[in-house]
């Protein structure tokens, strides 16, 4: 009979064993002493009888890495986000085999995130649903067997606002508040780029009367767009004239600081809001104003929402 024995070292358990003359030692990482003991007698008849009774799949703190270099290859773009989503949750089960993982306890993380960290429930619904993701892959890829948060249900948040955007009055106090930077924010509001997008773009990507919008890599690799896919955007007139007065290219500075020149002229012109604010501005103008086609409903590179005629600005 071989016997097993339990190590324990810095919190985490070991499992030491001698078997043909040759000694192993696994870790099963920071679990209790009755779940270690659990795990010691289900090795040790493992090895006397043949019966495989110890975890079979990799930890949560392996799988997830490799799902993260998968998902930073695919989408470079979303990368940081997807990461963000599951960090909490390798700091707490990141030690252990993912068929260790209890319905009950995927539920109580759960529970913990939205009563003892106080996180909204569209937050936490985010996570849960990137989880499921996450090992629903591993299942596809034959990694793994099950999804340990199949069944958990993503909470569901209650809040629902209007999405805001600047009238023709706001944005005329916007270009007030700075004239030398009125000529950006008018193509901005008037073409819907981001400010990633914007930044470090030529006027040789105007060809007539349409913008073409590249993704072209960055020295981190990542896209200009957000989806990775170029598009072109028509310009009207009022994008047209912004054009002939800004420079070439149109904004050298990192993208932060095209934030932080916002910021400080909506300030100065009392409008609130953010940058991204501009993008919301590009849906009336062009899906009432210039345009009564489904095909502009993607030129700002997502699907909008016509708003009403009334709202348009200028």
């Amino acid at each position: 009979m071989v016997k097993v024995t339990i190590f324990w070292r810095d919190g985490a358990a070991y499992l030491n064993w001698r078997e043909g003359g040759k000694r192993s030692r696994v870790t099963i990482g920071r679990v209790s002493p009755l779940e270690a003991e659990g795990v010691r007698a289900g090795k040790e008849a493992e090895l006397t009888r043949g019966v495989r009774i110890l975890p079979r799949l990799p930890t949560v703190r392996d799988f997830l890495e490799a799902y993260l270099d998968w998902y930073k290859a695919e989408h470079p773009t979303t990368h940081g986000k997807a990461t963000s989503e599951v960090r909490l949750f390798i700091a707490r089960f990141g030690h252990r085999q993912i068929d260790t993982l209890r319905p009950m306890e995927m539920e109580s993380y759960k529970t913990d995130r939205l009563t003892k960290d106080k996180v909204a429930p569209e937050t936490v619904g985010k996570e849960v649903r990137r989880l499921q993701a996450a090992f629903r892959r591993g299942v596809k890829w034959k990694e793994l067997d099950f999804n340990p948060l199949e069944e958990a249900q993503a909470p569901h948040g209650v809040r629902s606002v209007a999405v805001r955007f600047y009238d023709r009055a706001t944005m005329r106090k916007l270009y007030r508040a700075n004239p030398a930077r009125a000529a950006l924010w008018l193509l901005m509001a008037h073409t819907g780029l981001r400010r990633g997008e914007l930044v470090g773009l030529g006027k040789d990507s105007v060809a007539g009367r349409r913008l073409r919008v590249e993704s072209d890599p960055d020295e981190d690799g990542e896209g200009r767009t957000k989806s990775g896919k170029w598009r072109e955007v028509p310009l009207n007139r009022y994008a047209r004239w912004a054009l002939r007065r800004l420079p070439d290219p149109l904004v050298a500075v990192h993208k932060d600081t095209v934030s932080d020149w916002f910021a400080s002229d909506a300030k100065r012109a009392g409008i609130g809001g953010s940058l991204h604010r501009l993008r919301h501005t590009f849906a009336p103008i062009w899906s009432l104003r210039e345009c009564h086609c489904d095909g502009c409903r993607s030129w700002p590179g997502t699907l909008i929402t016509p708003r009403p005629r009334s709202t348009t600005p200028t």
